[in-house]
């Protein structure tokens, strides 16, 4: 199926490894061109020899950057705009955030979560946007994680952050329509990613216990039976970045394979 993105150039953001690596590994499968951005220059450079061998090294252009930083959000994508001539598709995930229990919130915490959960992605729609509007279109696709659908947790901040990400993304939309932009929210479950896998292995050696054991514990209450693959998420990206989603705006889609602990 093509899904006509040849031509189109996305802007991936945390995307030297896990989730953010598949998104931009479908994407250019798809012919489009890709800024990869991230802090970890060592793993963004290998990343950008691996997607440089599906396309071209023309195609791919890999910018170090720190994403709660303004001044590195304009040089991703200026750097995007002078390598490419134009952006298409903006892809922003958003950051765990400080721990932190609602009533023990102080200044401190609450801004440094509001940042890496949503302001980071509200400036990089704020710089891709007129670009979009210039061509008349464009896709803008923010990552979260299910836990946005539910009120509890210690990450008090990191919620609030993604809650706020969820309501300013629905009048984004409809703002953009007009300018033929979509603007979508992907909620993320539990995706195999060395992250994952990592945090697992921490959690079963705190517990002295077996790490498949804890993963096959967690897989429990997802009715697939197990945790999703990167690459899923890549191609419900490269879905909803096409020109085949463009009556799709303004909705909140779950990837998670059905998980009942994410239930409203």
């Amino acid at each position: 199926m093509d899904l006509g993105l040849r031509d189109r150039v996305a802007i991936i953001c945390g995307s030297s490894r896990g989730i953010g690596k598949a998104i931009a590994i479908a994407l250019a499968r798809e012919g489009a061109s890709v800024t990869i951005c991230g802090r970890a220059e060592a793993d963004l450079r290998r990343t950008e020899i691996e997607l440089a061998r599906l396309s071209s090294q023309h195609h791919v252009l890999a910018i170090p950057a720190d994403l709660t930083v303004e001044r590195d959000i304009r040089r991703v994508v200026r750097d995007t705009i002078n390598r490419f001539g134009h952006v298409s598709v903006l892809v922003t995930r958003t950051g765990p955030g400080p721990e932190g229990r609602p009533s023990e919130l102080d200044e401190d915490t609450l801004a440094a979560g509001m940042d890496q959960t949503f302001h980071c992605a509200m400036r990089m729609d704020r710089e891709a946007a007129p670009y979009m509007k210039q061509q008349h279109w464009g896709r803008i696709i923010h990552l979260l994680p299910t836990q946005v659908r539910q009120a509890s947790g210690a990450r008090a901040s990191s919620l609030s952050g993604q809650m706020a990400l969820v309501g300013y993304s629905k009048a984004l939309a409809n703002e953009l329509a007009i300018s033929n932009i979509t603007v979508n929210n992907i909620l993320v479950g539990r995706i195999k990613t060395e992250f994952f896998t990592k945090s697992l292995e921490e959690e079963a050696e705190a517990q002295g216990r077996n790490a498949k054991e804890l993963l096959e514990e967690a897989c429990t209450s997802i009715p697939m039976g197990r945790a999703g693959a990167p690459e899923e998420v890549g191609d419900l990206v490269a879905f909803l970045a096409s020109e085949r989603a463009g009556y799709i705006t303004g909705a909140n889609i779950v990837i998670d394979g059905g998980d009942l602990q994410t239930l409203d």
